[in-house]
């Protein structure tokens, strides 16, 4: 077994895979939200296929994570993990050959699930890396940076792409930041030993029962979306306000005659 790394930068290959992980986990919601018109110009969306291109990952993700972080602790976070960012990378590329929001939503599925892949061994593998708890603090202090910083520009990136490039642009982007995790990874973070692996057999009732309760959590809220409505000719989100004032205006008709 090498020995620790006493300094932050002798790991700096393997922080800059572990830190393009949690660079896509905030990255990749804030700037699918800024596409979300274009998307349904494009696609012909309605608001509930665009409920679903957004929520379908937080879904995935959420509702597998906890399972995954089971099966990782059995098979070995690293090994889950680069799994989870050739998941991603393969779902990422193929947003380049969508054509419906149902493939979309698709992809979408998949990349979430792949998140959640890829999470539970996020912090886990930083710790790893060094034996001083000084070091631990600091390599998830530049890991949580990273993803903080994404989670602060997406917006405005997205924006700005959007500008030049079409939608599938942003989500082909994850691309490039899963090959270099998954390089990252590969070389700087050491193979998970047999000895620290868990032998008990994952609770699968549990697991499913959490994933039920977490993804039920998460659906409820689309479910509330009439599954008619579409966007408007400009691409925003369409306005309530006409039909509750058309409900508004039926109670109102109703009490007068029945004075």
């Amino acid at each position: 077994m090498s020995p620790s790394p006493s300094r932050l930068s002798d790991a700096w290959v393997a922080l800059a895979g572990l830190s393009s992980v949690f660079l896509f986990e905030m990255l990749d919601n804030s700037v699918l939200n800024v596409a979300l018109p274009s998307i349904g110009r494009d696609l012909r969306s309605s608001t509930t296929g665009l409920q679903w291109v957004s929520g379908a990952y937080s879904v995935a993700f959420g509702g597998l994570m906890l399972l995954f972080g089971a099966v990782a602790d059995r098979v070995g976070r690293r090994r889950v993990m680069l799994s989870g960012l050739v998941l991603l990378a393969v779902a990422s590329f193929a947003t380049a050959a969508v054509t419906t929001t149902g493939q979309l939503i698709a992809v979408r599925v998949v990349m979430g699930i792949a998140a959640a892949m890829t999470t539970p061994g996020s912090m886990a593998l930083a710790f790893r890396l060094f034996d001083d708890e000084g070091l631990r603090v600091r390599a998830l202090t530049v890991i949580s940076t990273a993803g903080l910083v994404g989670l602060a520009v997406g917006p405005t990136v997205g924006g700005f792409v959007l500008a030049v490039a079409p939608w599938q642009v942003l989500l082909l982007a994850d691309v490039p930041i899963a090959l270099l995790a998954l390089v990252g990874i590969r070389l700087g973070v050491a193979r998970d030993e047999a000895s620290a692996l868990r032998r008990d057999p994952v609770d699968v009732i549990g697991g499913l029962l959490g994933t039920a309760t977490v993804t039920a959590a998460l659906v409820t809220p689309t479910l509330l979306v009439h599954p008619g409505e579409h966007l408007p000719v400009g691409g925003g989100p369409p306005s309530p306000w006409p039909r509750w004032q058309r409900r508004a205006s039926s109670s109102a008709n109703g009490r007068r005659r029945t004075r």
